[in-house]
Formats: C-alpha cells, structure tokens, sequence
C-alpha cells in the first residue's frame, strides 16, 4: 500500500510540472500491472487526466503556431501531430477501461490527425528543401554541412523525396575537409620508419570522421585545406646500464632436531613413550648480487596544425612521451635457503640483449600515436 501510494504521488507530481507524457508512461506502466483491478482505479484516473491536459495543450500551441508566418514553425507542428498520434496509439492497447470502485467506464477522445499530419509533413520538407538548396550555394563549409543535416533529416521524414539522396552526395563532398598530416623529424635521432607507417596509418585508429579526410602523402589535384605537423622535437636515449646492488640475506630456519634431554642427559619420552624431538634453528647466510639492466627513451613533440587558406597556425598540442626498459636477474654465493621468495625468482633469470636505440623510439611513441588519434578524431574542421 505504501508504494502504491508513492506511486500516485511521484505521477501527480509529474503531472503538475506539466510533464503529461512522462505521466502518461508511469500510469501506462501501472496499469498494465493492475487492469481490472480496484488498485488500478488511481492510475486510470491519473491516465485520462494526464491524456487530457497534454492533448490540449499541444492543440493550443498547434493553433498559436499556425497563425505565424515564419516556416520554421512547420518542423514544431509536424512534431506535435507526431506526439499527439503516438500518444494515441500508446494508450489504445489498453482499452476498454474503468474505475473499478464506480462502475464506470472511462472514455477517451481520440481523433484522426492523419490528414493533418500529412499536411504538416508537406510543409515542412518543402521548407526544409528550400533552406538546404539556399545553403547549398553557399561557398561556408558549416552552411554546406546545415544543409546536409537538413536533407538527412528530410530523408528521413519522407525517403526518396526529389532529388535529395543527389543532393546530400554533393553536400557531402562539398563540406568535406582535406587534411595533409605529415612527420617532421628535427632531432638528430632516426624515426623508424615501422613507426612513421604506423603514425601515418590513419584506417587502422579511426582516425578520419564524416566530415574530415586525412592523407599522409599528397594527391595530385588535391586543395589542402590544414596541414597537419608531427614534430619530434627531442628524442633522448640513456646508455645502456647495468645496476648492480648486492645485499646480504640471513634467516634463521630449521636444520633437523635434537632429543629433549633430562637433568641426567637421558632422553626424554612423552606419555605414549616415544622422544620428545626439539627443532634445531639455525642461521644461514648468503651473499645476493642483483642486477638490473635498464635503458629509458624520452620523446618531446608537438602537433601543429596550419590553415592552408589563411597561413595561420590554428592550433598547438604538445606531446611528451617516455618507454623505460628494465630487466633484473641476480647470483649468489651461500645457503641459498637464506633468500627471499620476491629475491629467488631472479635467480633463474640471466641477461638479455639491450632492445635497440630504434626499438625504444618505438615503443615510447606509442602514447604519441594514441594522442595523435585523439587529436585527429577530436577535429571538427571547417
């Protein structure tokens, strides 16, 4: 009873805000739960209430809207013949239905708005065809791209009207931007050109989007709107290095045991006769040399980004990025008992060859080609 009651009140309460639909969903909700039921009575009650009110007042903003002149009002009442459609339909499952405590059955008016639907339909893709043909003209790529949104929502509205699937083809290609991305080493360092593929390989990060298309190397005929810099600027590469650190391990462990003795030195034996047994301690040592084979690569780049149309750098992203390579392996002289288990693993380990000054340029540019896809994806040229 009490979350029947909560219930009804959080749907009143939508329906006070003016939130008619949202009640209309939540008593919908509850009525499916309860129809022919006294506990329904509540939601029935608060369902043709909500269909009422939400009913008017989209007829009224449809009838203040038809007496203005501007056609953009026509996308507004397209929308709110949709509405009042749906809600129709939402509602019609449920019928017939009744307050059950009263008898009484409940009736709902519902109207027709085929026509009128159809009429508002009319309008507002002639209207929308209209402003994108007018933005069409332009030479503004984002009036190109308004024009396109245009079309795909009129496509959607009315599939195969005129001649808008041609039309959204040539404002596609029309609002497109062409982006020259290239790599431009001013360090004294190689890039290897295994990472220069990869950073240039834009299908394999998803790098170009709808409206942007990004080429590594120059097409004949092509205008490039931006070029695109990927400046290593610094590429420091430490020695190859060998730490060593050598720690000596002790630990007291059991080595056997002895036989509890009495005063007399006799052995001392337990109820059922057999020898008390005393663990012997004792302290081993041993001498562990650690080793640890390290190298870091530090990259210093930036990402300038040129409008070819104006000569303006439009934008700047620095980017820094490092790859450590450490390796330990360890020997030792003594009771091998003595050591750590975190310290024992070491010891089956031997060294392993440096990996190149190229290999570690490429593996810490992988963050500068992670931030590089951001960049790229992120884009919303003009």
């Amino acid at each position: 009873m009490l979350l029947s009651c909560s219930n009804v009140k959080e749907i009143q309460q939508q329906v006070y805000s003016g939130n008619y639909d949202r009640a209309i969903d939540m008593s919908i909700e509850q009525i499916a739960k309860k129809k022919g039921k006294k506990s329904a009575d509540p939601y029935v009650a608060l369902l043709k209430e909500s269909y009422d009110k939400a009913t008017a007042a989209d007829l009224a903003e449809i009838d203040k809207l038809l007496k203005d002149t501007n056609p953009e009002k026509w996308q507004r009442i397209y929308d709110l013949y949709l509405s009042l459609d749906t809600r129709q339909d939402k509602i019609k499952p449920l019928l017939p239905l009744y307050l059950m405590k009263e008898n009484k059955a409940v009736n709902f008016a519902f109207n027709d708005y085929s026509s009128k639907l159809i009429d508002a339909k009319n309008h507002l893709v002639n209207h929308l065809y209209k402003k994108a043909k007018i933005l069409l003209s332009s030479y503004n790529k984002a009036d190109i791209r308004e024009a396109y949104d245009l079309l795909d929502e009129l496509d959607r509205i009315d599939p195969n009207y005129k001649d808008v699937r041609n039309l959204m083809n040539v404002a596609h290609q029309k609002g497109m931007t062409y982006a020259l991305v290239q790599i431009v080493n001013e360090t004294d360092k190689v890039i290897p050109q295994k990472l220069e593929d990869e950073l240039l390989n834009f299908s394999s990060y998803g790098a170009s989007n709808f409206w942007v298309d990004y080429h590594n190397k120059k097409q004949p005929g092509k205008n490039y709107d931006y070029n695109i810099y990927l400046k290593f600027k610094q590429i420091n590469i430490t020695p190859d290095q060998v730490r060593e650190k050598e720690i000596l391990e002790e630990k007291e462990i059991q080595d056997g045991y002895t036989y509890q003795r009495d005063a007399k030195g006799n052995i001392v034996r337990d109820t059922l006769g057999k020898p008390i047994k005393i663990p012997r301690m004792v302290k081993v040592q041993s001498r562990v040399h650690l080793y640890q084979q390290h190298k870091e690569a530090q990259l210093q780049s930036v990402v300038e980004i040129v409008d070819n149309r104006t000569g303006q750098r439009v934008d700047n992203f620095p980017l820094q990025s490092q790859f450590v390579f450490e390796y330990n392996y360890a020997t030792q002289r003594g009771d091998k008992r003595a050591i750590r288990q975190e310290i024992l693993e070491f010891l089956d380990k031997r060294p392993v060859p440096f990996p190149t000054n190229e290999q570690m340029i490429y593996d810490a540019a992988r963050d500068i080609k992670m931030k590089l896809k951001d960049i790229l994806s992120g884009a919303r040229f003009l």
